[in-house]
């Protein structure tokens, strides 16, 4: 399987998006950020969905393969990355098993084959019961377990996961992220999960890369993000409270609090951050 080298630069309105990422073949990145930090944007560059702003700098590389560079741009439909996005974007006037079949028709597959390899991945999830519903017959939880199906049966280099619980009630949010959890396990290609919710990153993702601004302020295994978070932003997701403070001889005189800290260690000089998880 391939990994994937980007470098995303975006001039949009008043958002500067400059993003630099490596995601490895089999593992799993989630890009959180708060509302406007660029997380949509980047999505769109990466699926060749959105060109607008596109900006000199940008290159998007997926193994050998140049998605967008120097050396051109790589339509949407010829990227080969498997998109599931929050509503789950089912073809209303297909059946569950055509809407799963439809990108591997789309790829070259008989129509008899691509349908079988529906077939298959509704037996793997345990839904071949509803392979003749339309999706407005489906639960949220069934419609997102089929986009996830339709994303992955066409055998995509790399998996695109925008948002793709946010739409579910709590239910259906756990059940479908233990769904979730095991096939993107099971994919061996990179995977990126963009996402607001701290909870499917930590729960689901090996790497976190936290987006504030345009910019990437943070990235780490989720321990490393709860241990050190290093913005107030990230350590709101990570459930700390976050002070600044100035740190000499064994004490933190904490800014704008009339508290002095003693901490272990005495070495520590200059300007911190400190971190207080709620239990301590």
């Amino acid at each position: 399987m391939s990994a994937l080298e980007a470098r995303i630069v975006r001039r949009i309105g008043g958002l500067d998006l400059d993003v630099s990422m490596r995601i490895e073949p089999g593992q799993t990145v989630a890009l959180l950020g708060p509302n406007g930090a660029g997380k949509s944007t980047t999505v769109g560059a990466l699926s060749g969905a959105d060109f607008d702003g596109a900006t000199s700098g940008t290159e998007i590389v997926l193994g050998t393969r140049t998605l967008e560079g120097v050396d051109g741009f790589v339509r949407p439909e010829r990227r080969r990355i498997g998109v599931v996005f929050q509503d789950a974007l089912l073809l209303e006037h297909l059946s569950v098993v055509d809407n799963i079949a439809f990108p591997v028709r789309c790829s070259g597959a008989s129509k008899r084959a691509s349908r079988s390899t529906a077939h298959s991945w509704l037996e793997r999830l345990g839904m071949s019961a509803v392979a003749e519903r339309r999706p407005a017959d489906l639960s949220g939880g069934e419609a997102q377990r089929v986009a996830i199906a339709r994303a992955l049966a066409a055998e995509p280099e790399m998996l695109l996961l925008d948002e793709p619980l946010s739409a579910l009630d709590v239910s259906s949010r756990s059940e479908v992220r233990r769904m979730l959890r095991t096939h993107l396990d099971a994919f061996g290609g990179p995977r990126l999960l963009v996402t607001h919710d701290p909870s499917d990153a930590f729960l689901l993702a090996d790497r976190l890369d936290v987006l504030e601004a345009g910019r990437i302020t943070q990235s780490g295994s989720p321990d490393d993000i709860r241990r050190a978070p290093a913005t107030p932003y990230v350590a709101a997701l990570a459930g700390t409270n976050m002070f600044t403070g100035r740190a000499e001889a064994g004490s933190v005189l904490m800014v704008h609090h009339d508290h002095t800290l003693t901490i272990a260690d005495t070495t520590l000089q200059g300007d911190v951050l400190v971190t207080v998880h709620p239990t301590a």
